[in-house]
């Protein structure tokens, strides 16, 4: 079941690597993307940050390149392709190794079910975590615990370390993951499999959160505070009005397979599902919206929030809805229609990042030969989004299109930064000094 689905889904998946050569400015010359290609090239070397040590699967390439001595342009290439490649793949390994055309189906649907802006913001390690499990899921699937070797089992617990040093948000997709297969009758994980995950997962991430706790991530649950602060009022909130309005332009698959999901329940009367599908879905839902209520959260880092969703909504559709589909001889063609929409929309999306280059470009046509620290109000705020990777992304789009560096940063506060113009020996970002030596 479900092979002509898993081969047009490789189209899919060569779709989005044309894209990400096709927009890989806008994908690399972004905020944490630029931040990390700085320091690859600076150093020689991965760019590891928070003890996130899976970001190296997606440096490979870059890091390649800057040994080989290739072009810039064509390290930033390789940087915006190496994602499409991981979950490519991800997807490969799942179908065409494992055969588990479930799994990989569900990989493709995390990828391209609502995905927009995140196409161009790219580091999302929740995102490549989950698809990691997917790997995992489908590697012990239809397997017995007992009957799993010793040295498959030291190879799934390295990989679940990995795991949970991606990203804190992978744990409401492990969660869910291994919830949604104890409740399926013909569960495809062996529940001692799912038990032993579970346990590793968790004795990894507690041995994190003990011995590489780091400030930031620490920082990252502030926004939790907001269930005190803006209490009772959680139905009026911005971020649930903005939510809504893009369930109709951008994420209107995600209203059309949570009600097939939650129609095929009610109709085969499996309330346990139904009840844990639903429940969970507009849990996380209310805590992203509730964490971050405001305007002032940027719509790529919303959604990069939201991406654990792909999960909640793929597992039950592949699985349970899919089949139903697939009786039909109609399966291929919903996957059909995801694929086709999905990439019309990251197409379209490219405009709000392709603008920011575009003004980024008039700066440089202004400022390119000077060292200058900008007022952010003397900019588009609005088009440029968050101002504090700026001096990389000046950096590197003046090197990659004029080979010429230049020294900009754009910034709230420019009085802070006074004397950094009359620099002569380094390189100044928003909080440090990169001598030139």
């Amino acid at each position: 079941m479900y092979k002509r689905s898993y081969f047009i889904g490789i189209f899919a998946y060569i779709l989005m690597l044309v894209l990400s050569l096709l927009f890989y400015k806008e994908r690399t010359i972004f905020l944490d993307q630029a931040f990390n290609l700085f320091h690859i090239i600076k150093e020689g070397g991965f760019c590891i940050v928070h003890f996130r040590f899976g970001d190296a699967f997606f440096q490979v390439f870059p890091v390649i390149g800057v040994k080989l001595g290739v072009s810039l342009p064509v390290i930033l290439a390789s940087y915006s392709a190496g994602f499409v490649v991981y979950y490519f793949t991800a997807y490969l390994i799942c179908g065409s190794v494992f055969k588990r055309y479930d799994f990989a189906l569900v990989i493709l649907l995390v990828n391209i079910l609502f995905v927009s802006d995140t196409f161009y913001y790219i580091p999302s390690q929740a995102f490549e975590g989950m698809i990691a499990l997917m790997i995992v899921f489908a590697a012990v699937a239809g397997k017995q615990f007992q009957t799993i070797s010793f040295l498959e089992k030291c190879i799934l617990l390295l990989v679940m370390i990995v795991i949970a040093f991606y990203h804190p948000l992978v744990v409401f997709g492990l969660l869910y993951s291994v919830v949604f297969f104890m409740l399926n009758k013909d569960t495809a994980v062996d529940k001692k499999v799912l038990y032993g995950i579970a346990i590793t997962y968790f004795a990894a991430l507690a041995m994190k959160l003990i011995f590489f706790r780091t400030p930031y991530e620490g920082s990252a649950l502030g926004g939790l505070k907001n269930f005190v602060t803006q209490f009772p009022d959680y139905i009026t909130l911005f971020s649930n009005k903005r939510f809504l309005y893009n369930c109709l332009i951008k994420y209107y698959w995600m209203p059309i397979v949570f009600f097939s999901t939650a129609v095929y329940y009610i109709k085969t009367k499996d309330s346990r599902k139904f009840w844990f599908c639903s429940l969970y879905f507009f849990a996380y839902l209310a805590l992203v919206n509730i964490s971050y209520p405001g305007r002032a959260t940027p719509e790529y880092y919303m959604e990069n929030l939201y991406l654990p969703i792909g999960l909640f909504l793929a597992l039950p559709f592949i699985f349970d809805v899919l089949p139903v589909l697939e009786k039909k001889n109609i399966a291929h063609w919903a996957i059909i229609l995801i694929i086709a929409s999905g990439c019309i929309r990251i197409y379209a999306a490219h405009s709000a990042y392709t603008a920011r280059l575009n003004l980024e470009r008039a700066i440089l046509d202004k400022y390119g030969s000077e060292k200058v620290v900008i007022k952010a109000d003397k900019t588009d705020r609005e088009v440029l989004q968050l101002l504090w990777g700026t001096p990389y992304e000046f950096l590197l789009l003046s090197e990659s299109e004029r080979q010429k560096a230049a020294s900009i940063i754009i910034d709230e506060h420019p009085e802070k930064l006074e004397g950094l113009t009359s620099l002569k020996n380094g390189l100044r970002v928003n909080w440090e000094t990169y001598l030139y030596a």
